[in-house]
This record gives structure tokens, sequence and C-alpha cells, in this order.
């Protein structure tokens, strides 16, 4: 069995087979990961019919980065990079989100502080193809050598609505310098399950602080070019075994955070807790989509219900474009983020509204002027205890100066 103490995705120019990212803690072995890329590639095509135990091999699914009070992981999600973007006013629209996330931290915690991790959690593209690929990926290479960060993507349903093989975007997350993922032939459903261990000095060898989980909630499109059938999913009981298990490896007492795209049908217990039990919420309240969507029995994940009993802090998710809401329900904080960008539809909040729902989240964000939800979500992590801060960004481009708002959870 292969054991990393770190793993890191590359190659890149003048990567070495071994070294560090001062400010970022992440460990590079780039003529390990080519190596991997290439047995991964060989298993794509059918050249391997190896599955591995995820049970049997959890270290293979672990990244690890150096952690230090205020670590900051951004979150973006819908992205929708599509064959009708521009790429031009998309880039230009995340070159100033990026900026005003940056500019935030730096005020708040000063002058050295920055963006740690960047969470893509689904939706990155729809209906892509290939130079759309490149040409995103290009770019979040750009941001991240410019801001110091590395990033973990996560599959949405549309990552799999493709105009390019899947496999084609594996194979370019895998090789990207700052991009934490891999892909294993495993008994784990899905693509994305992985985790980013946050420890002391960034290696295996010292202590988990923080558990980063990625998982990939699924969709049952098919694993091909020009895909079009569409059916929402859920995570898997053993993709929660797994969790638990990689859990147990990090150290029972270390505070963990999930990140995934599809709102699971469990959190429909908060949904009915505000719509129909009276629970306050105290911000971010818009009423226009449910908190889960799946809406079909056969999609009951026990995820947040088994993790919570193994110091899961939060939960957070993507894939509903037109509302914006964070619920505490049984000591895991569950939240969705805000859409980024333009792309495909969002919600449009009307400040003259007569709308109850929308007066309230008004109300509770202090926001008395209309504007579009969009933008990121931001979490601090602010000590090793388990506590963190959340804040959501919206980011409207004006043509009078860009409309920029932040709410503390």
């Amino acid at each position: 069995m292969v054991q990393y103490a770190v793993r890191y995705c590359g190659p890149g120019p003048g990567s070495v087979s071994s070294g560090s990212y001062e400010n970022g803690g992440v460990m590079k072995r780039s003529l390990l990961c080519i190596v991997l890329t290439a047995v991964m590639l060989l298993s794509f095509v059918g050249c391997s019919g190896v599955t591995k135990s995820s049970s049997e091999h959890l270290e293979d699914y672990v990244f690890t980065v150096r952690y230090h009070d205020d670590f900051n992981v951004l979150q973006l999600t819908d992205i929708h990079w599509n064959v009708n973007s521009s790429i031009r006013s998309s880039t230009g629209y995340l070159d100033k989100l990026f900026k005003e996330v940056n500019d935030h931290i730096v005020a708040a915690q000063g002058a050295s502080a920055k963006i740690d991790l960047v969470e893509l959690t689904g939706d990155t593209f729809m209906l892509a193809n290939s130079y759309h690929l490149d040409t995103f990926i290009e770019y979040i290479e750009g941001k991240a050598e410019e801001y110091g960060f590395v990033y973990a993507p996560i599959w949405g349903n549309h990552d799999r609505h493709c105009l390019y093989n899947p496999n084609e975007l594996a194979a370019k997350f895998m090789n990207a310098p700052h991009c934490v993922y891999f892909e294993q032939t495993d008994d784990l459903y899905g693509r994305s399950n992985y985790v980013v261990n946050l420890t002391e000095d960034g290696t295996a060898g010292t202590a988990a602080v923080w558990m980063i989980a990625n998982l990939d909630s699924g969709a049952a499109f098919s694993e091909t070019e020009l895909s079009i059938s569409k059916d929402y999913d859920y995570i898997r009981p053993e993709q929660t075994e797994w969790f638990i298990k990689e859990h147990a490896l990090a150290g029972e007492d270390v505070p963990a955070i999930a990140y995934y795209h599809i709102p699971q049908d469990e959190n429909e217990a908060a949904w009915v807790a505000v719509t129909e039990e009276g629970a306050q919420i105290r911000n971010k309240f818009f009423k226009l989509e449910g908190f889960a969507d799946n809406g079909n029995e056969k999609y009951a994940s026990d995820f947040i219900d088994r993790a919570k009993d193994h110091n899961l802090k939060a939960a957070f998710m993507g894939h509903a474009h037109n509302v914006d809401w964070t619920f505490e329900q049984d000591g895991v904080v569950i939240g969705l983020g805000v859409k980024t960008g333009t792309e495909l539809y969002f919600a449009h909040i009307d400040a003259s509204s007569d709308d109850e729902a929308m007066q309230a989240g008004l109300a509770s964000v202090g926001i008395d002027e209309d504007f579009d939800l969009i933008g990121a979500s931001l979490v601090t992590l602010t000590d090793r205890d388990g506590s963190f801060d959340l804040e959501h960004l919206y980011f409207n481009e004006r043509e009078n100066g860009d409309f920029a708002a932040w709410v503390k959870w």
C-alpha cells in the first residue's frame, strides 16, 4: 500500500519532487502525482480492474495543509461556466470578487492574512467543452498563484452535464499545480470523496487540528460525453461510513466541516423547523426555494444525522440558486453557499416587495436596497476548539460602483 504523508497535484512550471508552499503548507510530490495520474488514466480506459477498499486505505484520501488560527475557507459554488459564457466578462467578475474577499480578509485580520483554501462546491461547469475546462483551470490557477491559496473541487450534477468526458476534467484537476484533488478506483460512490486535514506543520506527521471533508453528493448523469439525463442524488451510507472512519483516523476530538453540492433530504428537518414550527433563523432567509430539494424517499441521506456524533461542526453545500440561509440543527450549522456569478438563474431581491419572507430576509441582513443574490461564502476557522465565523458576501457589478455587502452569521 502506498501511503501519502501529504499529496499535492502537479506538475507545474519549476515543480520539483518535493517541497512546500511557505504560506499554504501543502507539500508537493509532483513525480508521484504524475505516476499516479498515469495509473488513473489507464484505469479510466479499462486497463486496470483493481478496486481499492476505501476502509483499508484511508490515508490515500488525505491531503494536508498547514493550519493557523483565522484560516480562511472561501466557498464558490454554481459558477456554471458553459459554452455560452463570456470568458472576458466572467473572469472580470471573478477578478473583482476575489479582490473584494482578499481586501475584506486583510482589513479584518491584518496584512499577512489571505484566502487559504477555496472550496468549489459543484456545478463549476455546465454544457462546457474542453476549451472551457482549460480556460477556467488556467484562470483559477492564476488566482491561486496571485492570492496564495489551494483549491478543492467537488462534483455537482451539471459538471457531468457536459460536452467533454468527465474523466478529462478529473485528469485536468489532478494535474493542476494548486489543486488538491485525486480520484481512485475504489468502492466509494462518486468522484470527489477526499479529505483536507489541517495540521500543525502541513504534514501528516503532526496532529490534525481541523478536518475538511469533501463528498460527491452525486447526480445520475452518465459518465460520458453528451449526457442529457437528469436526476438528483444523495450521499450514500458507505460515504458516511467512510467519513466516520476518516474522522477516527484524524482524531475523534478533531472538529470537522463537510462540503458537498446537493442539499440532502435530511436537511428538510431544518426547513420544517423554520417554516412550520416557527423556529427563529438569525439572518439570510429568502424563502425562494426549499432547503432540501431531492424530495424523493430513495434519496434519504444519513450523513448529517450520523456525522453529528463525530464532531461535525458544519455542512455547507450549493445547488440551490434562489435561496440563502443558514440554520443550526442539533449542534451542526447547515448552510447554503451564495451562488457565485451571473450564469444561469439567481434570485433578484426586491426591497419594495410585499412578500413577507423577502422582507424578513432583508431585515435580517440589514440591507434596504435591491440586489442580486450572488457572491460567495467565507468560513474563518478562528481556533482549534471547533469555533468558526461564517460570512456571506453579496457582490453585484454596477455601473455607478459595485455593490458589496458582507453579512455575518
